[in-house]
């Protein structure tokens, strides 16, 4: 049995104000490609299936059409929530198209309502459990554990670990999450998601997993031989283009179960270019079909760099000087300045700008209350 894990496609995510619908489009298309090619069997989509929890209806429709190829190539999907996603939107209807083969696990009580794998009939070759994003706030008192990731993440490990030792002994576990886990290394481009408790887990919570599928952070990685992160199909930042994208594929032998990487290719160039102003111009012409970010290493700022590079850098998004006396960056268009921040770092920012002061601890605890309760509202 052959199983792909991918995670946090983030569809209807811009990159800096630029729209990615395109680049979304070719990425699927690479994916029911490759989904035939390799001849899978199931596929595991580990949250942020969607960038926001009212996505654009466009996305709607390329998640709609994505699945239904893959269902009609016979490909099983098993997708579980992130905390970009709305789980009630998300999982709408999820029990109408379970007996289709679309597996959609949004709710806490999703957790111990597993997806037995049996590609040639019979008995289950392997069994899948998905862990919804869990925000600690709303669902640790349901568990009656504390309110932090690792207890809600602990709490609900624990069920299903019972609840496979109960009902497919033997039978090798594979279990998604969505989460920060201890160890691994994160980009700029990830929604904090440790507001209202302690975000990071140890990777001993997913102990007794024969596979953790994790989704969240964007950089593939693997944090122990068993638990892994596949990373987002596109770049969502400049640094994570320079990292090359990836699928994780899960080949289920009588001998275990053997991972390799299958490489997804980069559907949109997007380029960091550094040197002086001088240099960067004389060279613009390699990049003209390029998303850039332009470091300039001049220690002296150039007088109206940004109007002339952009006449002949159309996609430039930011510019920066890293050699000035004071460093600074600037970011085009203007919608995309508070992109690879925070929402606690925009808030703090934000404080300082209007007051002249850093933000209280009183203050980001607040604001940090409100975040969470505007997100139930969203959900």
């Amino acid at each position: 049995m052959r199983i792909l894990h991918t995670s946090d496609w983030h569809l209807g995510r811009s990159f800096f104000g630029v729209d990615q619908h395109d680049v979304h489009a070719r990425f699927l298309d690479f994916l029911v490609d490759t989904v035939e090619a390799e001849r899978i069997d199931v596929i595991l989509v580990s949250g942020d299936v969607y960038d926001r929890a009212i996505p654009p209806q466009e996305s709607l429709e390329l998640f709609d059409t994505a699945v239904g190829r893959l269902l009609t190539a016979g490909t099983r999907v098993v997708v579980s929530s992130g905390n970009h996603d709305s789980f009630m939107r998300l999982g709408m209807g999820r029990r109408l198209v379970d007996t289709a083969g679309l597996h959609l696990r949004t709710r806490l009580s999703d957790i111990t309502w597993p997806v037995p794998l049996s590609p040639a009939g019979g008995e289950p070759e392997a069994v899948v459990y998905a862990i919804p994003y869990l925000e600690p706030a709303l669902v640790h008192s349901r568990f009656g554990v504390e309110r932090t990731h690792t207890a809600v993440l602990g709490a609900a490990m624990e069920r299903i670990r019972e609840h496979a030792g109960a009902h497919h002994p033997g039978v090798p576990l594979l279990v998604m999450a969505h989460a920060f886990v201890s160890g691994a290394v994160g980009s700029e481009s990830e929604r904090d998601i440790g507001i209202g408790g302690v975000g990071v887990v140890p990777a001993a919570v997913f102990a007794g997993a024969d596979y953790a599928a994790l989704g969240h952070l964007h950089r593939p990685q693997s944090i122990t031989p068993t638990v892994r992160y596949s990373g987002s199909p596109v770049p969502l930042s400049f640094t994570e283009a320079l990292t090359p994208k990836q699928l994780v594929l899960l080949d289920i032998r009588d001998a275990g179960i053997e991972l390799s990487a299958v490489p997804v290719p980069a559907f949109s160039r997007i380029e960091t270019v550094r040197g002086t102003f001088a240099d960067v111009l004389a060279r613009a012409a390699e990049h003209e079909d390029a998303l850039v970010a332009v470091e300039l290493t001049d220690t002296e700022r150039v007088d109206g760099a940004l109007g002339r590079l952009r006449a002949v850098l159309p996609g430039l998004i930011r510019l920066s000087y890293v050699n000035a006396a004071q460093p600074t960056a600037l970011e085009v268009p203007d919608a995309a300045t508070a992109a690879a921040r925070t929402d606690t770092e925009v808030f703090s920012a934000f404080v300082e700008d209007v007051a002249g002061r850093p933000a209280r601890p009183g203050e980001r605890t607040r604001f940090e209350t409100a975040l969470a309760s505007a997100r139930r509202e969203d959900a």
